[in-house]
């Protein structure tokens, strides 16, 4: 199966809770697409995939991001996963995967006239669970993956006078992070 893929993903973000006390996943609102191959092994099966995704607030609004500061990220995501159909019918499948991958990023932080930016290849991981619904050898879908991946933090001073890299840079630490996808794919 080929195919191609929209989603979206976030941060958990514990600075941002909603109105029924949960902790928000809106840092680092990224936006999507990409493609995919998927070969079937029984009930199991193996994917690759290669995606870009990009800092985007749409649809669900972004983090609350302090006055003249802007964060941009680009990333390029390249994952295998191992699934299992964990439900089977004429019609419809349900399915469980664990993957790894590598995501090559560039992150920009702005604030006022200061910039700071970085460029890395970080390594992720993911467990996701999905459905499909089958038309012949078309599939329609949808996925909920939880990363684990790198998420970048501003460590700054604004004062202009005590600009120092030492002072004012950026960290990368592994953080939990949601992504849910859409697809359309074909069985060749």
């Amino acid at each position: 199966t080929v195919g191609a893929r929209v989603g979206g993903y976030g941060f958990r973000n514990p600075d941002s809770v909603d109105s029924t006390g949960h902790v928000a996943w809106d840092q680092c609102r990224m936006n999507g697409l990409g493609v995919f191959a998927r070969r079937p092994l029984g009930r199991f099966f193996a994917e690759g995939g290669a995606d870009v995704y990009f800092t985007e607030s749409f649809p669900t609004g972004g983090a609350d991001v302090p006055e003249g500061e802007t964060r941009s990220r680009l990333s390029g995501l390249v994952t295998v996963a191992a699934g299992a159909n964990v439900v089977e019918t004429r019609r419809f499948v349900a399915y469980a995967q664990l993957g790894v991958g590598l995501e090559v990023t560039q992150f920009r932080f702005t604030s006022g006239m200061d910039t700071l930016e970085d460029r890395r290849a970080l390594p992720l991981g993911f467990v996701g669970v999905g459905g499909e619904l089958r038309f012949g050898r078309t599939s329609l879908g949808a996925n909920l993956r939880a990363h684990v991946m790198g998420n970048y933090t501003a460590v700054y001073q604004a004062d202009r006078d005590t600009w120092d890299p030492e002072t004012n840079h950026l960290d990368v630490t592994a953080e939990a992070a949601a992504q849910g996808q859409f697809y359309v794919g074909y069985a060749l």
